[in-house]
């Protein structure tokens, strides 16, 4: 729910074999972003699944809880003609836009995750690792004031998949192409299609 506070953060670690080591790598992670975002990390799960998992492989999900008031929530009800569309740099690739980024770099560009990329001044494989950022800090005193009517979280679908999610009938934006700067990781896309 877009708006809310975030109390807590579960989390879930799974692997073939629990490396001590690795999870509190994990979990020091974890609790460096709860920190930021100002939300507890509550205890979560650990799974050790023996076959399932390859040695060195391990997964991790989680799931944050908030609060928001129902009248605060920010579901794009209240966006109206005239409204103004910013946006937040991004420092790369986040979340579910990694799906569209795998398949850009292995197979259609034909990396491998040791390819070094110039254009990202980093191998395929380092740049899909790079930290991703909360916009929880820049947004928090704007959603407080009631300032935001709909928020749209670019990720594999684009802008043209991801903002009408967020539009009310007969609403429609016009952002102006070349208007903000592209990240060189995000420049792939239309690079590697003309090939």
């Amino acid at each position: 729910m877009q708006g809310a506070k975030p109390l807590f953060f579960l989390d879930y670690i799974a692997a073939g074999k629990i490396e001590p080591v690795v999870v509190a790598q994990i979990v020091e992670g974890l609790s460096r972003a709860c920190k930021a975002s100002g939300c507890a990390l509550l205890g979560g799960e650990t799974a050790e699944m023996p076959g399932f998992y390859a040695s060195g492989e391990y997964d991790v999900a989680g799931v944050i809880v908030g609060i928001v008031d129902k009248p605060k929530v920010i579901d794009g009800s209240k966006i109206k003609v005239g409204d103004t569309i910013f946006g937040l740099p991004s420092i790369g690739l986040h979340t579910n836009g990694y799906s569209l980024a795998r398949k850009l770099l292995f197979e259609v560009a034909g990396y491998s995750v040791d390819t070094f990329v110039p254009e990202l001044d980093c191998t395929a494989g380092q740049a899909l690792l790079k930290g991703h950022i909360s916009y929880l800090e820049p947004l928090k005193d704007l959603i407080e004031a009631g300032q935001i009517a709909g928020l749209a979280h670019i990720t594999g679908g684009g802008l043209l998949e991801n903002i009408p999610r967020i539009l009310p009938a007969g609403t429609g934006v016009e952002i102006k192409d070349g208007s903000w700067p592209v990240l060189p990781d995000l420049q792939l896309d239309a690079r590697d299609r003309k090939r």
